[in-house]
């Protein structure tokens, strides 16, 4: 039992709800993961991908946008955010590239800015498909979601499927899911 008479499993549970409601008010997870690091303390700086790759693209997602078997092309970014060094995501983002202006397909090959910020200007919107939260979120994660990106104009943009680690939770969640 916690300080506060609930089981480590609730306050996680708990933590893993109100982390994927801040996600959902900042209409990009990008947005939605420095806000959520700004007001508890986790790294400094903005969002970054700390590491990138780059591979064939998982049909499962390009089902969900209605891509597969078409000759639009795809483009596949495996991507692990983070602010200040610190990991706090992974993410398999599947992106229309033809959809985007060219600079911003630039900025995504050539920056370690997020798909979120670049294509910020786009007015992003998403809709979550599924949400995982606990053991069914996966090895080390809290919360696992599928959703796909829209444009202001309702564009299909991406398809995207996130792990977001436990370290947004704060030490002692990060710490139990390691020995998980």
């Amino acid at each position: 039992m916690e300080a506060d008479g609930h089981t480590f499993a609730e306050t996680t549970a708990a933590g893993a709800e109100a982390l994927a409601a801040a996600l959902d008010a900042a209409g990009s997870v990008t947005a939605g993961l420095l806000s959520w690091c700004e007001a508890r303390g986790i790294g400094s700086g903005p969002i970054r991908v700390l590491a990138c790759a780059e591979g064939a693209p998982p049909k499962e997602l390009a089902c969900l946008l209605g891509a597969a078997g078409t000759a639009e092309p795809l483009s596949l970014r495996r991507v692990v955010l983070g602010r200040g060094g610190i990991a706090l995501a992974e993410a398999e983002n599947l992106h229309l590239p033809a959809r985007l202006p060219e600079p911003m397909r630039q900025a995504l090959a050539k920056s370690d800015r997020p798909f979120g910020e670049v294509a910020a200007p786009l007015g992003l919107r998403r809709r979550t498909l599924e949400r995982r939260s606990g053991a069914a979120a996966g090895p080390g994660a809290v919360l696992a979601q599928t959703a796909l990106v829209f444009s202001a104009d309702g564009t299909v943009l991406a398809a995207v499927r996130e792990r977001f680690l436990a370290v947004l939770l704060g030490p002692r969640a990060a710490g139990s899911l390691k020995r998980a």
